[in-house]
């Protein structure tokens, strides 16, 4: 990958004057790790055959790009002064996630969730450019955000592609806004995944209520007021979108009067 920009939690490179770069003739561009699957398998006694019994990513995803300072129309590259420093370990070093992309052909829909660490590469006392290792929250990068909604009078179906690089499923953010129901005649909605047999069924919503999916945590406007009872109403099922190897098509049900909306990103495997 050659590219010479890139944006982290928003801003880009170019508001800092920094340049990706390589020192010292090291590998050109970042250095990656991420992809390593541990096995759970089992072999029953007198057979010669061991069984997998289960899989999970062992690592997070991490790599290190190299960076240093350029000013257009300066000649040589020139050392960070202590306060240059002092704000990009302000904007860069964080102790919570951030996305970081880069300006790169092919890589414009590929955002990598990390916290970044900053070593300094040091010529005669003066830095001259940054080491940035990325560990990200995944062993794969995202997608942008992708936005789904759905509407319904009584009953709807909708086809979502899930275009994500990892085969399995994925839970989005499930904005539901019911538009009928009261109190005395409340209504139930449900919503249906013919791909990974997910049935989200939430009883008793009310009018105008709004329902919120998100990070295994549901919560509705009206959990204080006409909707007391959402925990035993909700059948704690959480909505899924998913993929298999030769089918990326959900075929999604819904079942009452409401607006749906979906957001999720979908997983990313590019080679840094």
């Amino acid at each position: 990958m050659y590219c010479t920009e890139f944006i982290f939690d928003g801003i880009s490179s170019r508001e800092y004057d920094l340049l990706l770069c390589s020192f010292d003739s090291s590998t050109s561009g970042p250095i990656t790790a991420g992809s390593k699957i541990e096995y759970t398998t089992f072999k029953a006694p007198g057979s010669h055959q061991w069984v997998k019994t289960g899989s999970i990513y062992s690592e997070q995803l991490t790599f290190t790009f190299q960076v240093c300072k350029y000013e257009p129309g300066a000649g040589d590259n020139r050392p960070f002064t202590e306060r240059e420093l002092a704000f990009l370990m302000r904007w860069l070093v964080r102790r919570e996630y951030k996305y970081l992309s880069f300006v790169q052909m092919g890589y414009e829909d590929i955002h990598y969730r990390c916290q970044l660490s900053l070593e300094k590469y040091e010529i005669n006392g003066q830095c001259y450019g940054l080491t940035l290792t990325a560990l990200c929250d995944a062993p794969f990068g995202w997608s942008g955000p992708i936005h789904t909604h759905i509407s319904s009078s009584g009953s709807a179906s909708a086809k979502l592609y899930d275009s994500s690089d990892e085969i399995g499923i994925l839970f989005p953010s499930v904005e539901i806004l019911s538009r009928s129901g009261s109190p005395e005649s409340p209504q139930n909605i449900v919503i249906c995944n013919a791909m990974t047999g997910a049935k989200t069924q939430i009883r008793n919503c009310v009018a105008g209520e709004q329902i919120t999916l998100r990070n295994m945590v549901i919560h509705s406007s009206e959990q204080t007021g006409k909707h007391p009872t959402l925990p035993d109403d909700f059948n704690w099922e959480w909505f899924s979108i998913g993929n298999t190897f030769n089918n990326r098509v959900n075929e999604i049900t819904i079942t009452g009067d409401c607006d749906i909306d979906l957001t999720w990103r979908a997983p990313r495997k590019a080679v840094i």
